[in-house]
Parts: C-alpha cells; sequence; structure tokens
C-alpha cells in the first residue's frame, strides 16, 4: 500500500535521496517530478514547485501539483504530477499526468496504484478525461496507462524529435 504525500510537504533530505536513486541508476529525468534532475539544491526546485502549483503561474503556464509516492514502511516508490489544464506544449508532449518510479521498486505495481490515486485527484479537481502520452520504448509507463484505462488517441506513435510518442486518454468516471 502506499499514499500520495504533497511534494512541499516532503523532507528535503528525503527529496534529495530520491533524486539520486535516479541519478546512480545513470536516468537523466525523472518524469513526474517538475524537473528535479536539474535541481542540485532543494531550495530551488521547492521554490519551483511551490510557484507552479498557483493556477496563474507564468513559469509553466498551467497549474500543476507535485506528489511522492510514499509505501506505509516510509520508503518512497516514486512521484507523480497534476496538471491541471493544458496548453499547447502540454497537448502535444506531457499531458495532464507525469509519472515515475524508483528504478529499485520498478515491476512492483507501485507506478499503476500512483496513477489510480492521481486520477482520483483529477476527477475531484473537476477535470473529467486526462491525457497521457509515452514514448514507445518506455513499456512499463505506457502498460500502466493501458491498465489504468487509457484509450491510444491513434493506433500508429508519432514522432516528435527523433521520438516516438504514443498519446493516451483516461476517461474519468
Amino acid at each position: 500500500m502506499c499514499k500520495l504525500v504533497k511534494a512541499t510537504d516532503f523532507p528535503a533530505a528525503k527529496v534529495m535521496e530520491f533524486r539520486q536513486a535516479f541519478l546512480s541508476a545513470g536516468e537523466c529525468s525523472i518524469p513526474g517530478s517538475r524537473g528535479l534532475h536539474n535541481y542540485d539544491k532543494y531550495e530551488g526546485w521547492l521554490w519551483l514547485v511551490k510557484e507552479c502549483e498557483k493556477p496563474d503561474n507564468t513559469l509553466l503556464g498551467v497549474q500543476a501539483s507535485t506528489y511522492f509516492a510514499v509505501r506505509n514502511d516510509d520508503t518512497v516508490v516514486g512521484c507523480i504530477e497534476l496538471r491541471h489544464t493544458l496548453n499547447e506544449a502540454l497537448t502535444v508532449i506531457g499531458g495532464h499526468i507525469g509519472f515515475s518510479t524508483v528504478p529499485a521498486e520498478r515491476r512492483k505495481g507501485y507506478a499503476t496504484k500512483m496513477l489510480r490515486m492521481m486520477l482520483a485527484e483529477a476527477k475531484k479537481a473537476g477535470l473529467t478525461k486526462v491525457l497521457l502520452t509515452s514514448d514507445t520504448g518506455n513499456i512499463g509507463s505506457y502498460k500502466t496507462v493501458e491498465a489504468c484505462g487509457g484509450v491510444k488517441e491513434q493506433e500508429e506513435p508519432f514522432e516528435l524529435d527523433a521520438e516516438l510518442y504514443y498519446k493516451y486518454w483516461i476517461e474519468l468516471e
């Protein structure tokens, strides 16, 4: 079992440990983390997260809420972000929700649990459907989206910057 904890309520040391787990695994990005991989100082990242939570922020242009997924034993297993609306860029790539699981905790069902919890939050926020995108090489990501009801916008992937992506929509009932 796990729960979502707002990133702004999360201890700095745990945030930076989470970041390091990805970097140590040789990963250069942490989807759904509001760019944590770019910040070696917690304070700069926290400022960004707080600014992006504001509905009228000019940094992202849409309100975004970032969370960590924490297991009952206080182990951080992932992060997930809800973008409350879409702008033109997010309509192409990124969508309403981005997420990632700590490399050591993958293939244990945490991504599916996180996404299901975030879909409930999206519904509470008034969304009726959400867009998610996944690169075709990230099988875990698109299988998670499909397990949570994601329907491909089109069967064939689209190309962006020499990468192939799928677009999924999930109807919130």
